[in-house]
């Protein structure tokens, strides 16, 4: 079995039991977790401090970073979320004269999870962390997988 097919396998399989302990959680989550309205989980922007629902991106961190995620497609948006995206890093050191898009594109697939009550908004949820698969080619640091606060 190639590497590439069982990476795959394993980020099925991660997202598979994510989903459930994320459904589980919710479940068991006392019903004043639980908002009353049924007002969608969003995912809440580091910087601005606004939440999105189903964003095309994300860029982690508010400074100026290395590294961001577009082209975020979305399969399911519930209590926690599952999609696909590309993670951009920059490849350009100081020392290099690099032009503009200088960046390593790794394909990922995306996890949202562990929905809590967003402060100052009753009755709303956001997403606390997110999951990222590589199921391509691995992260420069060589992780198959990496979690964010979010």
């Amino acid at each position: 079995m190639s590497l590439t097919r069982m990476r795959l396998m394993l980020a099925a399989g991660a997202l598979a039991v994510s989903g459930t302990v994320a459904g589980t959680m919710l479940a068991a989550a006392p019903a004043s977790a639980v908002p009353a309205k049924s007002s969608p989980v969003v995912l809440v922007n580091a910087c601005t401090g606004h939440g999105q629902v189903r964003p095309n991106g994300y860029k982690p961190g508010c400074m100026p970073s290395n590294s961001f995620i577009s082209g975020m497609k979305w399969t399911t948006w519930r209590s926690a979320a599952f999609g696909s995206a590309t993670f951009k890093v920059n490849n350009c050191t100081p020392s290099s004269s690099c032009g503009p898009s200088q960046f390593t594109k790794y394909p990922i697939l995306t996890v949202l999870w562990r929905a809590k009550p967003w402060l100052g908004h009753p009755g709303r949820l956001h997403f606390t962390r997110m999951t990222v698969i590589f199921d391509g080619k691995l992260h420069p640091h060589g992780a198959a997988t990496e979690t964010l606060k979010v």
